[in-house]
């Protein structure tokens, strides 16, 4: 009576629950599902097969069930293809419930998406985790860049772009973010002209640029958007400025500048420079005997 109930309210009608097993060995919960289809068609050429030839077993997980991972063992029905021109003698029945050759449930993946699209991977990964789904953060990363646009950062009108080291002094890659939401939007392979010309046509609407002094994002920008508004990063803006000034005052202020002897002369000569370093002595002399009058007190005691 149980397995009805769990298998009424968790999983497909056409899917039978053959066994339960529960957590007690620190596992989760494990469920072996059997398929109860008597038809299917064939996903190559589209014929309905009746013919039944054998099973194939998987193990997928799915959603945690009270914060413990759940893991299936499913057969899953295998049908004759009678189409003689179809170049699949045998095939696997198709079923929404979990797609040909993933480890997840379609239901589990969809979570695992949302999950990841609203952070990085690697800090998915660990929520995730945390609540009994273990996956990398590379699984994730191909798993959002598999499911194409329905997941990607929209594009807003101003945008920020500059390059990064995935290893410094080798490989380079461009990184472009949002300026308005302070998202990240896409990373590019490379830093060069071509890499950025070809993202920008597919995303005309961007009116304002934010770059760094790199000629080739200059170049990019100006090719595919001659109207966009390129401005200089904060970081930039501030390192032009320090260089002007600095240009500046070279013209001003030489790079050396001369004492003559004489002044340096008159300076030692002075009385009262002298004066000053009869005070200090006489200062660090009595600081001296309070120090030792200090420590035989002390000593007495």
């Amino acid at each position: 009576m149980l397995l009805q109930r769990i298998q009424g309210n968790f999983f497909p009608k056409n899917y039978m629950i053959t066994q339960r097993c529960g957590n007690s060995d620190d596992q989760g919960y494990v469920f072996e599902l059997l398929s109860n289809s008597h038809s299917a068609k064939c996903p190559h050429c589209g014929k309905e097969s009746i013919r039944a030839h054998s099973y194939q077993d998987r193990i997928v997980r799915d959603l945690p069930l009270f914060g413990e991972s759940v893991t299936l063992l499913i057969s899953q029905q295998r049908y004759f293809c009678d189409n003689e021109e179809c170049e699949a003698d045998i095939f696997t029945e198709s079923s929404s419930f979990v797609g040909p050759y993933f480890h997840f449930t379609e239901r589990c993946r969809e979570y695992m998406l949302k999950v990841a699209a609203l952070m990085n991977c690697e800090s998915a990964a660990k929520i995730l985790a945390y609540q009994g789904i273990r996956v990398s953060g590379d699984t994730l990363l191909n798993m959002l860049r598999a499911a194409g646009e329905r997941y990607q950062s929209k594009v807003g009108r101003k945008i920020g772009v500059d390059d990064w080291a995935y290893r410094k002094g080798q490989k380079y890659g461009t990184l472009i973010c949002d300026l308005e939401t302070r998202e990240i939007i896409d990373v590019l392979e490379g830093r060069d002209s071509e890499t950025l010309e070809k993202w920008l046509q597919g995303h005309r609407e961007i009116e304002v640029v934010s770059r760094d002094r790199a000629s080739a994002y200059a170049r990019a920008i100006t090719e595919v958007l001659p109207e966009a508004v390129q401005i200089a990063d904060r970081f930039h803006i501030t390192k032009n400025l320090l260089e002007a000034l600095n240009d500046t005052m070279k013209t001003f202020i030489p790079e050396v500048i001369e004492v003559p002897n004489a002044e340096i002369e008159k300076v030692s000569a002075d009385p009262v420079s002298h004066t000053a370093k009869k005070t200090r002595k006489s200062l660090n002399v009595r600081l001296h005997r309070y120090n030792g009058a200090k420590k035989s007190k002390k000593s007495m005691c």
